[in-house]
């Protein structure tokens, strides 16, 4: 049985195409912007900043609220922007001081948000910047660099977190015609120019949100799975998903426009894997690692404790009520999965509840289980409005 889906636009994109549209005039008309909660503050951001004033709310939206922090301190108004009360738990000083070392004058509460932005406008210049906390940080900064006087010149401590997010900003920037020179991801350099911006812009379906979709098929082998503008060419560094799938065993075709997913009878653990440059697919191979037969170890993946929740606990205490071992240490999970079936079996008259912590990718990975655990639920399903409002539909789709 072949059933095709079409995940919504990537919110990743999006939200960095609308903030170079905005940089650039808005002459481009963007295509396929996915309606969910963080491309929505960041549309919201965008209008509020045209006024006086402006005071943003950007819920609990990490891109929204690190990108229109750098582009305001281009506006030469007084800005503040703030979020809910994980937001303002989640760090962004280190971003507010390399844009004060680059002549705005930014100011937190306790190294969070509420941001306060000074009509000191930033002036460009060379700055340094740890690597390892936020990706965003960079990318924000990357975006602006060409609409400063002097530019702007990263230089980046320590490992780069995250490195293919950074990719998917080079690519937009590049679509504007902005040019970044790149030294081998130790330091980046981005020259004063003016952008040409492309007539249109077609945003790439979600490769994070397309992983739940190919987990479903990866645990019901019974079902073929047909992932709609999902390409192998991909400017999306979790379009890897697909091949953390094919090391499990599944069956994938790739052409052009699609990509086709079979599960296998049983899953292989992908064993020891590393997912600094896939952080937001850790949550969905987590799960699938619970109905995989070994020991899986997902490391280097420490940045995941300042997202909408400390993911790598959370996924520790969700986990274990599927009755598998679990270990986590600052970077690492450890799964020790058993046979699907015998698992399922053994779940079968098990009331489970999970806990989302209001985490978007914590309610899809587990949400996939609901098609092969029926006691098992998700508590705040509709959090994963986030980034995919369709999700409860689709999945519905494929359990017919």
């Amino acid at each position: 049985m072949e059933i095709k889906i079409q995940v919504p636009g990537s919110k990743s994109i999006a939200n960095r195409a609308m903030i170079l549209n905005a940089l650039s005039g808005n002459k481009t008309i963007l295509k396929n912007i996915p309606e969910c909660e963080d491309t929505k503050y960041m549309e919201d951001g965008l209008k509020e900043l045209k006024g006086n004033n402006p005071k943003l709310f950007t819920g609990n939206a990490g891109t929204a609220t690190r990108f229109l922090t750098a582009y305001s301190t281009l506006l030469n108004k007084e800005i503040v922007i703030d979020g809910n009360k994980r937001m303002r738990e989640r760090p962004i000083e280190a971003l507010c001081k390399a844009l004060n070392d680059l002549g705005a004058e930014v100011n937190t509460t306790n190294q969070c948000p509420p941001v306060k932005i000074s009509s000191q406008k930033i002036t460009g210049g060379e700055i340094s910047l740890p690597g390892n906390i936020s990706s965003q940080y960079i990318s924000a900064l990357l975006m602006i660099g060409p609409f400063t006087k002097k530019g702007i010149t990263i230089n980046i401590e320590q490992e780069l977190c995250s490195q293919p997010y950074v990719d998917i900003t080079i690519k937009l920037m590049q679509s504007y015609g902005l040019k970044i020179v790149n030294n081998n991801y130790a330091q980046f350099k981005v020259e004063p120019k003016s952008p040409s911006p492309p007539q249109t812009y077609t945003v790439e379906s979600d490769c994070s949100s397309a992983s739940y979709i190919g987990a479903y098929a990866a645990l019901n082998p019974e079902k073929t799975v047909i992932l709609k503008n999902i390409k192998k060419k991909s400017i999306q560094g979790d379009i890897k998903f697909i091949d953390y799938l094919k090391k499990m065993g599944c069956k994938i075709k790739e052409s052009k426009e699609n990509t086709t997913i079979k599960g296998p009878k049983t899953l292989k653990s992908l064993g020891k894997v590393d997912m600094n440059n896939t952080p937001d697919l850790v949550m969905t191979f987590a799960v699938l690692a619970a109905f995989t037969p070994g020991k899986t170890t997902i490391s280097n993946i420490s940045n995941l404790k300042i997202k909408e929740t400390d993911r790598i606990d959370a996924l520790k205490k969700q986990l274990k009520k599927l009755q598998v071992k679990v270990k986590t240490g600052y970077d690492f999970i450890e799964i020790e999965g058993k046979n699907k079936n015998k698992l399922i079996e053994s779940l079968e008259k098990s009331k489970i509840s999970i806990e989302t912590y209001n985490d978007h990718r914590i309610a899809m990975a587990f949400g996939i289980l609901t098609s092969i655990i029926p006691q098992l639920t998700v508590k705040n399903p509709n959090c994963v409005s986030k980034s995919y409002t369709t999700y409860w539909k689709d999945l519905k789709k494929l359990m017919k």
